[in-house]
């Protein structure tokens, strides 16, 4: 059910694609002005110095060398490459302030277009949240101004949780592949490393499912915005996170396959399809929990009656206001 109404969601609403793509697009241009601007300097300084002048002629006479058939320089000249290599990485490593601080501000451009980017997700899914509701239709710019200040508090936060969580995958799978490529052969260790990035990815978008449509919907702060997967019942977590998991396989699969037959080109239109995707999921997943009517498209409104929640929607709410009753409580004592 969350599946496929999903799925109508998304392509009732799939010109936002469009507008996920341009934004992207400018936010891309930008990031790798800013990349080019940090690395570019760095990269020059390598290339143009001794170091690296004299490795090329000693990597070109050695070519040479072989090619003419010429074994008694072959060794010579390796011994001469060796050397221009050590000069080069004694040289780079004279550098190494510089290229940490490169780094570093590569790093907080990443961060910085991640934060841009849920800031788009974030107006995307006040826009979904308003056509769901009333079948509005609200301009990119107006939902984005209008969400500013709460899309960038959500960003701060969500940000760095979910980037400390990808971190934690990617270096858990990539212990457990050469770990299991130990005593397993190279087919089954993938197999399995990248079967627990996709259930991981899928556990990491089950528990972040209703922060972002429990802010739109519901006004929530985003204190309250974390601590509402909490509220869900946990008969039906297990089937939130198999719909994650199948979406995930489904999403790879589509971007994959149409890389591989358009060269690439596909993705342009593939990726921002599979975030919007993710976030029709979330909106459709949290009015299903807690029982609000929605339009599914302009002639079907997804009603209590139709998925039989209205006993759990009651049970979200009213554990929600209390949540929200002794967050007041307690700010009120802090203030006395």
């Amino acid at each position: 059910m969350l599946f496929r109404n999903g799925l109508r969601l998304f392509m009732e609403n799939f010109k936002n694609v469009y507008k996920i793509l341009i934004y992207k697009f400018i936010v891309m241009l930008v990031a790798t002005a800013l990349y080019t601007a940090l690395l570019l300097p760095q990269v020059i300084e390598i290339l143009q110095s001794s170091q690296m002048s004299e490795l090329i002629a000693s990597v070109k006479e050695f070519l040479s060398a072989f090619f003419d058939g010429k074994a008694d320089a072959l060794h010579a000249l390796k011994d001469d490459i060796n050397l221009s290599v050590k000069e080069l990485l004694a040289f780079i490593s004279s550098k190494t302030l510089k290229i940490f601080l490169s780094a570093l501000g590569c790093g907080v451009v990443y961060l910085l277009t991640r934060f841009t980017d849920t800031l788009c997700y974030f107006s995307i899914g006040e826009m979904l949240g308003d056509k769901m509701e009333t079948y509005a239709e609200t301009p990119f710019f107006s939902a984005y101004v209008k969400n500013l200040a709460r899309g960038s508090l959500y960003s701060i936060v969500y940000v760095p949780i979910v980037f400390a969580f990808d971190v934690i995958i990617l270096a858990s799978c990539y212990f457990l592949f050469f770990y299991l490529l130990s005593f397993l052969n190279l087919f089954v260790s993938l197999f399995l490393s990248v079967t627990c990035i996709i259930i991981a990815n899928a556990l990491k978008l089950t528990l972040t499912s209703t922060w972002l449509p429990s802010m739109t919907a519901d006004e929530y702060s985003v204190k309250q915005a974390i601590k509402s997967w909490g509220l869900v019942d946990k008969k039906l977590r297990g089937g939130i996170f198999s719909t994650y998991l199948v979406s995930i396989y489904i999403i790879v699969i589509v971007n994959v396959i149409g890389a591989i037959a358009t060269l690439g080109s596909s993705l342009i239109l593939t990726l921002p399809a599979s975030y919007f995707f993710f976030i029709c999921l979330q909106y459709v997943n949290y009015y299903t929990l807690t029982g609000k009517k929605y339009f599914l498209t302009h002639e079907r409104i997804v009603t209590n009656e139709m998925h039989g929640d209205e006993s759990l929607a009651v049970e979200f709410i009213a554990q929600a206001s209390i949540e929200e009753v002794k967050e007041k409580e307690q700010d009120s004592f802090v203030q006395e």
